[in-house]
């Protein structure tokens, strides 16, 4: 059988090669957004995409791929606690696709990009010359919200850190393509909260995208940790368990690492969004443990098989 592709192997790979940036390049590939040093400035840059069949379903409105496209991005910049300024974006429509749908398409990334002080600057457009999905990507540009505040990464959270969880998880997306994934509201004022309200206590942070137990494992990895995470603790939807908290994905909630005992409000921001302490960064206590672990009923369970195969797939599509 051919090898399996793994996104977090390939990611690996990509890391692997990015070890020669340059001095003005302060944080490459493996955080939320990258970090370059602009004239004596940070400036940060990403780039999302959404596909069909793989972030929505054939069918779903215009309006509300645009708007994902965006907010997408906009999640990123918000699990660095910093301020977006604008965005691009570039798209591949179907062969078949009606000027009335792919204005329609445009407009909602244009309003939806103004929405958040980040207007649309500039793109590109090519359409299929066979069947093909509609492909939307989105690059964001952002600034930290002050020259004293640098980005929260995801790399420096410390052994007895506490994690805490915005909002709920799991639920996020049906199996009928619906589901909050396309409404979600980005934390970007619950990040400028919590980044204000913590300071140097708030050591990582990032947004969950592919499910807690992937994403957890991720900033595990990057920190040099292991995530230990309470299933009982953790703030699941309606109808949810643990384990849909835990792997379902596409939640847009933050994932935060805090330390010194810093006391973290209860809710956040000016929709007073919950938080919740769902578990601890620890040492490794061995080599080849488990990057994130979920306990139950006092039971140490792998869990990092759990969360979305390659960013979301939308089951049945």
């Amino acid at each position: 059988m051919p090898e399996r592709f793994r996104e977090d192997d390939f990611h690996a790979f990509i890391r692997s090669h990015a070890s020669a940036l340059g001095p003005h390049v302060l944080q490459g590939p493996g955080d939320d957004l990258a970090v370059m040093d602009f004239h004596g400035h940070a400036l940060l840059m990403g780039v999302d995409q959404v596909i069909e069949g793989v972030h929505f379903l054939p069918g779903t409105a215009p309006e509300a791929i645009g708007r994902k496209a965006v907010t997408r991005n906009i999640s990123d910049v918000a699990a660095m606690a910093c301020r977006p300024v604008a965005t691009l974006a570039s798209c591949v429509l179907p062969m078949d696709v009606s000027p009335a749908f792919a204005q329609r398409l445009v407009d909602a990334v244009r309003r939806t990009a103004q929405q958040f002080n980040a207007p649309l600057v500039g793109g590109d457009t090519a359409l299929h010359r066979s069947q093909g999905p509609l492909t939307l990507s989105v690059t964001v540009l952002a600034e930290p919200l002050s020259p004293t505040r640098p980005p929260v990464l995801r790399s420096t959270a410390k052994a007895d850190d506490r994690l805490f969880v915005t909002g709920l998880l799991g639920g996020s997306l049906r199996p009928d393509g619906s589901g909050r994934h396309l409404d979600f509201e980005p934390r970007v004022d619950e990040a400028e909260a919590l980044a204000t309200t913590l300071g140097e206590s708030l050591h990582a942070m990032m947004d969950l995208s592919d499910g807690l137990a992937q994403d957890a494992a991720r900033m595990a990895l990057a920190s040099g940790l292991q995530a230990v995470i309470d299933a009982a603790a953790l703030p699941c939807s309606p109808g949810c368990g643990w384990r849909n908290a835990m792997g379902d994905g596409e939640d847009y909630e933050l994932l935060l690492a805090v330390g010194g005992g810093r006391a973290v409000p209860s809710h956040v921001g000016r929709g007073r969004t919950p938080t919740r302490a769902i578990g601890l960064m620890r040492a490794m206590p061995k080599p080849d443990a488990p990057r994130v672990i979920c306990m139950l009923n006092d039971i140490e369970i792998a869990v990092e098989h759990l969360g979305r195969f390659n960013d979301g797939q939308v089951d049945g599509a």
